[in-house]
């Protein structure tokens, strides 16, 4: 009798965590809603922009990732949804709009064009002049 509740409770644990991959790859391009740069900027003086990036229900925000050259930048905000690939899984109908600011050191060429991705979306740009 043991043996037959042992052989129940494995098979009732490896049976369960097959609606949810724990290392499936959640990672999605999140949307941004606005992008917020200054006109102008000092020359040596670092450009900070921020982004108001679109989280809620099943996904959240992880990170900005940034290429740079010389006279510019491409941004994208980096996030996890926890729906994606899985099957019933139930998300909150939440939408939360959150501020994230990304920070460029110098030196700064002027203009410096800041382009931000939005995967399937039109991207966002912003144009600073150094002066």
């Amino acid at each position: 009798m043991k043996r037959a509740l042992f052989g129940i409770a494995v098979v009732a644990i490896m049976a369960g965590p097959v609606s949810c991959n724990l290392f499936a790859d959640h990672s999605v391009i999140l949307d941004v809603s606005k992008l917020d740069a200054p006109a102008a900027i000092s020359p040596g003086s670092p450009l900070t922009v921020i982004l108001t990036v679109t989280t809620g229900g099943c996904k959240s925000f992880d990170h900005i990732a940034a290429e740079r050259g010389a006279s510019g930048a491409s941004l994208t905000a980096w996030g996890q949804d926890a729906a994606k690939g899985e099957r019933n899984v139930s998300c909150p109908l939440n939408i939360v709009n959150e501020q994230h600011s990304y920070q460029f050191d110098p030196p700064i060429q002027s203009p410096f064009t800041v382009q931000v991705d939005r995967g399937s979306l039109s991207s966002l740009t912003a144009t600073v002049q150094v002066q």
